[in-house]
């Protein structure tokens, strides 16, 4: 292992030697992927493995650490995940430490709580955590490498096509992908589980079987114990015909992401988390299918399924336009306002308030820190830039300063208008629905002084030779600041 990158000449060389080597397929497998990867991506310099403790990646592993001089790549590293689900999950981190000391290749472990999220299963709760922890390790010149292959590419295009994913489903697992500020790699996904197998036996590769494997009240297990035998005993050809069919996926996925991106443009120029109903109307069915499922996996990194595209199709889309229609979806939700499609986090219900108020002071140093409100984010005051209108802008605040939310009847002024009652306010600046009985409201000296989302009131306006301030609420997700 060195630590400088290697020159082209070198790059080629290396290439020629692995590849006209005598050696085990598996290698020699691994070695023409790890080439391209550096070819396609040539500031990748270093490999990230994710490794269980299981066959696969433990192969993955021991291959990986035997090619690793003869290849263009400063470092390599493995990251290991403890889900907590088994109970023999410290022994599966206790070996993967294990063999990385013996190979003498750094290991990191990270434990993670697999969240109980709405509508998903434990395997893919569990999937979300593991990313997630990828996702922060990885670093812009770095490539994590994972050890799907043949056999997992044929259950997840199986199991893919029994939930009517559509052709992006149908596509499989892509070799590459971005994740976080580096690259996902699948080395090793045009190998049969078998070969890996052989490899291991070859080299008394050591692994641990998770107890799960067994289960077959998992699909997935379901699918390779009992199904995949079956159709293997009856269409010897099988395996090749469902890799085409996912070959062909990817093809047709292609062509529609291309297709749902322009259409996107044109729809959601703006604010990305927002669709023009309209302009989804205008379009035929299939078009509007097509860009709700490629604008939902954009903005959650969900794929949306069949009903729930329809769902939006049938009571958000044809709502009417005084309508208030609402779809969850696990932790997400639809919504329709002023003629368009909002997708939200959803968000826990604020946390009643204390009778007099949440106290927002200057420090002695008379700057205001941020307001951090139980359940609903945090307020910040800031000075506004050169230029901006000054009567939208307040004074630095002065007097008891408090920050209260709606209780019924309040009334203000907005600058130069007349005395309204708050809720229309709010109704006439196209402050959401879900949003108005959340909304930040700044009370000074017992005045409402400001509106989160609308602006200054009345008589707190800043004057011309002052400074004008004004209030950012950043919401408890990933909402931008209002």
């Amino acid at each position: 292992m060195t630590d400088s990158h290697p020159t082209e000449p070198d790059i080629s060389r290396t290439q020629l030697n692995l590849l006209a080597t005598d050696r085990h397929g598996l290698e020699q497998a691994l070695a023409s992927s790890l080439l391209r990867l550096q070819q396609q991506f040539p500031t990748c310099r270093r490999l990230v493995l994710g490794v269980s403790g299981g066959l696969d990646s433990m192969v993955l592993l021991h291959a990986c650490s035997r090619l690793l001089a003869a290849l263009p790549f400063a470092a390599l590293r493995v990251v290991h995940v403890n889900h907590s689900i088994s109970a023999h999950a410290a022994d599966w981190q206790t070996h993967c430490q294990a063999v990385c000391r013996e190979l003498d290749i750094a290991f990191v472990a990270h434990q993670v709580n697999v969240s109980r999220a709405p509508g998903q299963g434990l395997e893919a709760r569990a999937r979300t955590a593991r990313y997630a922890v990828f996702e922060q390790e990885l670093a812009a010149d770095e490539a994590l490498l994972l050890a799907h292959h043949q056999d997992d590419q044929l259950e997840t295009v199986m199991l893919r096509l029994l939930r009517a994913a559509g052709p992006r489903g149908l596509a499989g697992m892509p070799e590459s992908r971005p994740l976080g500020a580096g690259i996902l790699w699948r080395p090793l996904l045009a190998l049969p589980r078998e070969q890996l197998e052989s490899w291991a036996a070859v080299h008394a590769v050591r692994w641990m079987e998770d107890d799960s494997n067994s289960d077959d009240s998992l699909s997935r297990n379901f699918l390779r114990h009992r199904i995949m035998p079956l159709l293997a005993s009856h269409w010897s050809g099988w395996r090749q015909s469902v890799a085409r069919t996912a070959a062909l996926g990817a093809d047709a996925d292609s062509v529609l992401r291309e297709l749902a991106d322009e259409l996107l443009a044109l729809l959601s120029p703006v604010v990305s988390d927002r669709l023009s109903c309209a302009g989804l109307q205008a379009l035929s069915a299939a078009r509007q299918r097509l860009v709700l499922r490629h604008w939902l996996l954009r903005e959650t990194g969900q794929t949306p399924g069949w009903r729930l595209v329809q769902r939006v199709q049938d009571e958000l889309l044809s709502a009417s336009e005084d309508a208030q229609p609402e779809v969850n979806w696990q932790h997400w939700q639809l919504r329709r306002f002023a003629g368009q499609l909002h997708v939200l986090e959803a968000l826990e219900p604020v946390p009643p308030t204390p009778a007099s108020g949440y106290a927002w002071q200057p420090q002695g140093d008379g700057r205001f820190a941020a307001l951090v409100l139980p359940g609903n984010g945090a307020l910040r005051l800031y000075l506004a830039p050169a230029g901006s209108a000054r009567e939208q802008l307040m004074r630095l605040p002065v007097g008891e300063c408090v920050v209260r939310y709606r209780q019924g009847g309040e009334q203000c002024a907005l600058p130069g208008r007349p005395r309204r009652s708050l809720k229309k306010i709010l109704q006439e600046s196209a402050i959401p629905p879900w949003v108005r009985e959340r909304t930040p409201l700044v009370y000074i000296d017992n005045k409402l002084a400001w509106i989160v989302g609308v602006g200054v009131c009345d008589g707190f306006q800043a004057v011309d030779e002052g400074a004008g301030w004004a209030v950012s609420w950043q919401m408890p997700s990933r909402q931008d600041h209002i």
